[in-house]
């Protein structure tokens, strides 16, 4: 993947090494396993600024792991925006609720929702929500 923006004059191009244990040994193509596209999503999530040398670094590194977890060489813009969504929309959800979801391993918003609507059935209680659920 060639990540390609329009240098200023006076910006440098910034060469950003991926460690080894970035990758799955046997994965065929590194860069589009899910497990790797996974770990991108949390590099990028959990990045931390105090681990480059400075903003330049920083802002590229976390250009780097967007595009792998994004890859939008791959996906149309509504397809990472559904991905952005939904990480949106499992972190508003508690605590309990995004552990049991993520077991899940949705794909899209629509199957966030569907597997949520189907947890609301199990309650076998109207009108009930999927947050009490959670209440001990």
């Amino acid at each position: 993947l060639a990540i390609v923006r329009n240098l200023q004059e006076n910006e440098e191009l910034v060469i950003v090494k991926i460690k080894e244990e970035d990758f799955v040994p046997g994965s065929g193509s590194q860069w589009s396993s899910p497990n790797n596209q996974e770990l991108f999503h949390q590099r990028f999530q959990q990045f931390c600024y105090k681990e480059t040398p400075g903003p330049r670094e920083a802002l590229s590194q976390l250009w780097m792991f967007c595009c792998k977890w994004l890859r939008p060489e791959i996906h149309t813009k509504e397809q990472m925006l559904d991905l952005l969504v939904l990480e949106q929309f499992l972190t508003i959800l508690p605590k309990e609720l995004q552990a049991w979801v993520w077991e899940q391993h949705p794909e899209s918003g629509e199957e966030v929702v569907a597997v949520l609507e189907d947890l609301e059935k199990e309650l076998d209680e109207p009108g009930q929500k999927v947050e009490s659920a959670c209440v001990q």
